[in-house]
């Protein structure tokens, strides 16, 4: 028969070790979600730098594009002034040149911005990913730590009521 103390010593410890498993796994979850966190920031700095680019790139092919009509737009005129042609047809032609520029510049526009909502989603994809990812690490239960050392407490005190019992 043990003594009625080693008992108690014994719902003690199984107690602590309620505690230091709830410790252990509140640890866990902070650890994985300090980790989700900080794969979210680097995730979406990624994206913000494929839109930064993709920005400056449209910024940059609309410039071209315009600079490149006014070469056009230059040419012809030179053109149409040396060899006499005026009137309607050259201001057909120019219409027609600034039309193109604009159209081009009209379809990189709507490229950046298909663009722009892909970047949009992907950060909302990040922060789901990020949320999903803290989840599959439980979040330790102070309800059931306590429970559990309840549990423990009253299974101690039956044991020793039953071995200190007399008969």
């Amino acid at each position: 028969m043990c003594h009625p103390a080693a008992y108690i010593a014994g719902g003690v410890m199984q107690g602590l070790g309620a505690i230091q498993g709830h410790n252990a796994q509140a640890d866990a979850y902070d650890a994985n979600a300090r980790a989700a966190h900080a794969a979210k920031v680097e995730e979406d700095r990624m994206a913000q730098e494929d839109a930064a680019v993709a920005d400056a790139a449209a910024a940059q092919e609309k410039i071209d594009r315009g600079l490149e009509g006014m070469k056009s737009s230059a040419t012809a005129l030179t053109s149409a002034g040396e060899s006499g042609v005026s009137g309607n047809s050259i201001d057909a032609l120019m219409g027609e040149l600034d039309a193109s520029v604009l159209r081009g510049n009209t379809t990189t526009t709507q490229n950046l911005e298909l663009s722009q909502r892909g970047t949009q989603r992907q950060l909302a994809s990040n922060k789901r990913s990020a949320q999903s990812r803290i989840n599959s690490v439980a979040k330790p239960s102070k309800a059931a730590t306590a429970l559990s050392i309840a549990g423990t407490a009253a299974s101690t005190g039956a044991s020793y009521h039953t071995v200190t019992k007399k008969p």
